[in-house]
């Protein structure tokens, strides 16, 4: 059996350097293969490797004495040269990703043959990563592009105020559908969603599309104040009402949107004592303020927001029924960021070039940021990604946003990191949820190999391309 030299020369003996070869020829040829700019890996038969030219220890990070002996299948099992040494069919031009370093690499790669036997194998790299990632880049902008042309051409017929409105995922959409015809109505609307994805937005588009838009829009938050004063900044108070009451009294919210809209966001946090009170304004349209007599005459438009289930409370006693039917005219219910992952890359973009024009820079999400942001859950959905890409553009030391400048919540988990609790979602959700991460299990197992994959998935190729196109995976 062939020994390791000590100067790091080819270890196939007399298979490749005869015996008889001299020692300024063999000098002469490692300074050849040294001085090539591409990386050359030579390995025998039983995959350990025989030499590395100065440029694989250049691009591959590593040291002579470290690789030369070991055997390539231990570090980098899933190496294509490895197809070769057992085929005997060379492969030219082949890009493949190196897991170990990874690194993006194209190469030649021959099998080397001595009395009809194969004995060994030849690699001719070159790094291809920086192309490689160009390439993603491009696809994503193509890809970012054609979803802003889909999005201009499926709001056309909107008002301006919800064409403005960023998302273009077709659930998103025909929740502004809906809203753009119940805006000049008079009727109350409530806007559903969780924390997060934008229910002020929809109302403020639902305002100014409204015959009201010349009008005041009004907006509480209920869970912010106090119960003990929340009567007192709704329905204003008289002078003397209370200690401390300002002299001449004050105007509450309802009175300031007079001819306009009032907007009362987390209505599921009102205490029942104060949705009484609520619900005789909105049916007389009038408030008596705290300390007074006097009843007032207002015209307003109700939209309210919640991340509650009201319905539910309705039924254990902490949301009136009649309120509930009353505020409840028109229903919106805005879909989670984690159901309309097409709109994640607009989010992301649009956060980034806000905060490029901020901090006068141009900042742009690398593929494998861009893979992580789609396969994370976002359970603070649009407020959380937003969070996320202003914590990116403040870390991110040059203008290309990276994985490592993502949480490392989103890095640890992946599609499974902040998993929703049990029983707060749908079993379709959870199903979906274990599905993608079955065929992400897999694609890694098998090197991103999608026909290895599908086999180890145990089903067809079409359903396995269909389900890679709907969770994001291509």
């Amino acid at each position: 059996m062939a020994t390791i030299p000590s100067d790091g020369s080819p270890m196939l003996g007399e298979h490749i350097f005869s015996a008889e070869d001299a020692a300024f020829e063999k000098r002469t040829l490692l300074n050849i293969l040294d001085s090539i700019h591409e990386s050359i890996l030579i390995i025998d038969a039983q995959t350990r490797v025989c030499y590395v030219n100065d440029s694989y220890l250049k691009m591959f990070g590593i040291q002579r004495e470290k690789i030369i002996g070991r055997h390539l299948a231990k570090f980098e099992p899933l190496a294509r040269i490895h197809e070769v040494l057992k085929t005997g069919v060379p492969l030219t031009g082949d890009i493949s990703h190196i897991h170990s370093a990874q690194l993006d690499v194209c190469a030649d790669i021959v099998p080397l043959c001595q009395d009809g036997r194969i004995i060994g194998a030849l690699a001719l790299m070159k790094n291809m990563t920086e192309l490689v990632q160009t390439n993603r880049e491009l696809e994503h902008f193509k890809q970012l592009s054609e979803h802003l042309q889909n999005e201009l051409a499926s709001k056309d017929d909107l008002p301006p105020a919800f064409r403005n409105v960023l998302g273009h995922s077709k659930s998103f959409v025909t929740v502004l559908r809906t809203a753009a015809r119940a805006a000049p109505s008079e009727a109350s609307i409530c806007i559903m969603g969780e924390s997060g994805v934008g229910k002020e937005v929809v109302a403020e588009a639902l305002h100014y599309s409204s015959r009201r838009a010349g009008g005041p829009l009004i907006k509480i938050n209920c869970a912010a104040i106090p119960e003990n004063l929340m009567e007192s900044e709704l329905f204003g108070y008289e002078a003397g009402a209370f200690t401390g009451a300002r002299a001449g009294g004050k105007p509450g919210k309802f009175e300031l949107a007079q001819h306009g809209t009032i907007f009362l966001d987390e209505i599921g946090e009102m205490p029942l004592t104060m949705q009484v009170k609520l619900l005789r304004a909105l049916q007389e349209h009038e408030i008596t303020r705290v300390g007074g007599s006097r009843p007032i005459q207002l015209d307003f438009r109700l939209i309210t927001a919640t991340n509650r289930d009201l319905a539910a409370m309705m039924s254990e006693g902490s949301f009136r029924e009649d309120l509930y039917y009353r505020i409840n005219v028109i229903a919106l219910t805005i879909p989670p960021l984690r159901e309309r992952r097409e709109d994640i890359n607009v989010y992301a973009s649009l956060f980034l070039e806000e905060l490029g024009r901020q901090y006068g820079r141009t900042y742009r999400l690398s593929a494998e940021a861009l893979d992580l942001l789609n396969r994370y859950y976002w359970p603070g959905n649009v407020r959380e990604l937003k969070n996320c890409m202003e914590r990116a553009a403040v870390l991110t030391p040059g203008d290309l946003v990276d994985v490592d400048q993502l949480p490392a919540k989103m890095k640890s988990g992946g599609s499974g990191a902040a998993a929703p609790p049990p029983g707060r979602y749908k079993l379709r959700e959870l199903l979906e949820r274990t599905e993608q991460e079955a065929i992400e299990s897999a694609l890694r197992s098998c090197g991103n190999n999608r026909s290895k994959a599908m086999d180890l998935l145990g089903i067809s190729r079409r359903n396995f391309y269909q389900k890679l196109e709907k969770y994001h995976l291509n």
